[in-house]
């Protein structure tokens, strides 16, 4: 029962049928299905004033499908529109050197590279100098944070060390909950983050308002998932964003084979029995 449909038409006409013009419940990033819950939106402020006030180095964790990634790019996508801002926003941040790091940075903001890690850290520091005189505040996005070696903080730490009245960068590091430790094995650049906020679990609350939302973007505006059912899914998700959506697209799943118009309790049951 659980067989991808591969009969993409009689896919849409059942979808039409429960009144749904799209897939509410795709995994895939789709920056039009992006739920700002109080959760969400108490760590997308603060990453806004970070900017705004060049506070300079900030970290966001979260355990995985906590919605980092989304958050990132959304903060990367209000920024790359105005004029006054420098933005790069890079997606695996596994940089294996200062060099690396270095080099990966400077080709993002579409510098050359460099044959020694030297030069390729004045060419970056010279854009930084550049852009601030010109009244331009420089971000930098790192996603999957925690991927990086220890070694690569030390451009980090470079890139502070050059301030004039205010931050010439500010740093928007987002990763799971292992990249504040290794943030900790850096005393220098440690000392330098602003804030550190961690992206907690979804309420029920939170939870529902954020499946609504996604019904809504697709075209349904009336109650899909009974209530029951919906307090089953979000006991097993345990809050985790990514396993609400999964979760829902498997009932939904369900729902497409079968006459039903909502997600039961008796779907999300056998969902929960085929994931034990």
């Amino acid at each position: 029962m659980f067989n991808s449909l591969n009969d993409d038409e009689w896919r849409v006409a059942r979808m039409e049928r429960l009144g749904l013009k799209e897939d509410p419940f795709k995994l895939s990033a789709d920056p039009r299905y992006l739920y700002l819950g109080p959760e969400h939106l108490a760590v997308y402020r603060q990453a806004q004033g970070v900017v705004s006030r060049r506070r300079g180095l900030a970290l966001f964790s979260g355990d995985m499908g906590m919605g980092k990634s989304s958050l990132a790019r959304r903060i990367y996508d209000l920024y790359t529109s105005e004029s006054s801002v420098v933005i790069t926003y890079i997606h695996t941040a596994s940089f294996k050197s200062a060099m690396d790091a270095a080099r990966q940075i400077s080709v993002n903001l579409g510098l050359p590279t460099q044959r020694s890690f030297s030069r390729q850290l004045e060419t970056l520091e010279r854009l930084m100098a550049d852009e601030y005189t010109r009244g331009h505040n420089v971000v930098i996005i790192l996603d999957d944070a925690q991927m990086m070696e220890p070694e690569a903080l030390e451009v980090i730490h470079r890139l502070y060390n050059f301030d004039y009245d205010a931050k010439v960068v500010q740093i928007l590091a987002f990763g799971q909950r292992e990249m504040n430790g290794l943030f900790e094995t850096n005393k220098a650049v440690n000392a330098r983050v602003f804030v550190r906020l961690a992206l907690p679990p979804l309420t029920l609350s939170s939870s529902l308002q954020m499946v609504l939302f996604r019904l809504n973007v697709a075209g349904r505006s009336e109650p899909f998932i009974d209530d029951d059912a919906f307090e089953l899914l979000y006991d097993r998700s345990q809050g985790v964003p990514r396993e609400i959506i999964r979760f829902c697209a498997l009932s939904t799943d369900l729902v497409l084979q079968s006459d039903t118009s909502t997600i039961t309790l008796d779907i999300v049951k056998e969902v929960v029995a085929y994931e034990a």
